[in-house]
């Protein structure tokens, strides 16, 4: 928490420079391979990078053999430009590198899809004893443990340098009500993949981090990759990109140590290509070894393969199945965000490409808008044409500007109203005193009840590295909200003429 308020107060500090600076315009080409086949996907690729401002973004068009077609544009968080040796972090598009390793541990006969997660972590005890002991590692998996999505921010995110591991982390699930018996309910949460990597850790007696290299990383072509905060150090990840008040600020700059099962995976563009050349080859090597058995890859390929229905969860084991309009019905795909940092990879099995693109800009109510680039791409490389509109970033103008109007209109209500307070109290009747006083507290309470909400939904930390603008901006009007109130207060019990000693006669 002290290294939050820490961010905070840097944020605040720096906040006149973010909003004199205006938003970045998209820099000639830093690097490309390729003909002008691409020109269009190019070009349109290049449209939503100015739409959006992002700062630095680097995509390609890969086969089985590795990119076909590069491009990167503009700078990082240290101001360099973005070349298709630049780290990224990638997300939750983690997670179906993770897939591929628990499916790796499974083949190798070392737990099984069936196994209890307690058989594995005797200390599970989400939903209790006769929940917990029918969660199994395939209903972690395909997301149908029946963890809520709001048990993310419970688990994940942890920034700091002294934080618990995957194993002493569960307990936080221990109190979290299931949506459902095991199996039965589809919710996507990065809680589940948290938990897998204790699940992994526990099997192998290793980090989740130097398993994954072992199995996926380095079989699939990208030994380089980011998996801890050491890895990221080594390879120079410069911070990424949140809006603050609608302008792209280098401020995001913290690694999960412990979360590259879910989300906080990375490395450049040959990496991401990478691993998408090896699902293109069916789990293969470039040299033809097997990594994923056959039955592997359609598990992690087939919709709702571990729940009961079998149908509707749009969800295999770690990839996206389905889900989006044609000509993507078919796509096989996922997306992924960090605070500062957003990732996409869609496999086109039909065709045999695949698109992957990353970006050093993320705000999470700007996902729509930022996303948009890696949607309307994989639709036009699919055969199709990019849509004629792009989400708004409305809510997000109108959360954080709302927020910082509120701010101001509370401390300038404060402000007015302590005025006379320099002057003797007037004589008024109890009830106008009440009246008042009420005037000061129900306007002042309203974003102090909204922060108290809005932390205990995501929590402080998770609130501050996704939400930096408008968490500050909330927290500044709870300030002025609370002085208000005190104002008020105040101005309602101080003495008025003929009260007190002074009138005592």
């Amino acid at each position: 928490m002290r290294t939050r308020l820490r961010r905070i107060a840097a944020v605040a500090a720096a906040l006149p420079l973010f909003l004199l600076s205006g938003p970045p315009a998209a820099p000639p080409a830093e690097a490309s391979t390729g003909d002008g086949r691409y020109a269009g996907l190019d070009a349109y690729v290049r449209d939503r990078m100015r739409a959006t401002g992002t700062p630095g973004l680097a995509y390609a068009v890969v086969g089985p053999d590795g990119p076909i077609h590069s491009r990167a544009w503009g700078t990082d968080g240290r101001g360099g430009p973005v070349t298709a040796d630049t780290p990224f972090l990638w997300g939750s598009v983690a997670k179906p590198v993770a897939a591929s390793s628990v499916l790796v541990l499974a083949q190798e006969g070392r737990l099984g899809l069936e196994d209890p997660v307690t058989d594995h972590l005797p200390d599970f005890r989400f939903g209790g004893p006769g929940h917990a002991s029918r969660v199994t590692v395939g209903h972690l998996l395909a997301q149908t443990a029946g963890i809520p999505a709001s048990a993310t921010f419970a688990v994940a995110d942890c920034l700091g340098p002294d934080c618990p591991g995957p194993a002493e982390r569960i307990g936080a699930l221990d109190d979290v009500r299931p949506l459902g018996p095991p199996g039965t309910a589809y919710a996507y949460t990065s809680a589940n993949y948290l938990v897998l990597a204790a699940v992994v850790e526990s099997a192998t007696g290793r980090p989740f981090a130097d398993h994954l290299e072992e199995t996926v990383l380095e079989p699939a072509g990208l030994p380089g990759a980011i998996a801890d905060r050491a890895s990221a150090a080594e390879r120079g990840l410069a911070p990424g990109h949140q809006p603050m008040w609608g302008v792209p600020a280098p401020i995001a700059d913290g690694v999960d140590d412990d979360g590259a099962a879910y989300g906080y995976l990375g490395g450049d563009l040959d990496d991401l290509a990478a691993f998408a050349a090896f699902q293109l080859r069916s789990g293969r090597t470039a040299g033809g070894e097997a990594v994923l058995a056959p039955e592997s890859v359609r598990l992690m390929r087939t919709e709702g393969e571990l729940a009961p229905s079998g149908e509707g969860t749009g969800y295999g084991l770690g990839w996206r199945v389905g889900g989006l309009d044609a000509p993507l019905d078919g796509a096989i795909w996922h997306t992924g965000a960090s605070p500062g940092y957003s990732a996409m990879m869609f496999l086109l099995p039909e065709q045999g490409t695949a698109l992957v693109l990353q970006q050093n800009l993320h705000g999470l109510l700007q996902d729509g808008a930022v996303m948009e680039a890696g949607f309307g791409a994989a639709r036009i490389l699919a055969g199709g044409s990019a849509p004629a509109g792009a989400p708004s970033a409305a809510g997000y103008h109108a959360a954080v500007w709302g927020c910082t109007a509120l701010a101001a209109a509370l401390a300038l209500a404060a402000v007015r109203s302590a005025l006379p307070l320099r002057r003797p109290a007037p004589a008024a009747s109890r009830r106008r005193r009440a009246a008042g006083a009420a005037l000061h507290v129900l306007p002042g309470a309203v974003p102090c009840a909204a922060l108290a909400a809005a932390a205990a939904r995501m929590g402080p930390g998770p609130l501050a590295a996704w939400l930096p603008d408008t968490a500050l901006a909330l927290c500044l009007a709870a300030a002025a909200g609370a002085a208000l109130i005190a104002v008020g207060l105040v101005r309602a019990f101080r003495p008025g003429p003929g009260t007190g000693r002074a009138g005592a006669r």
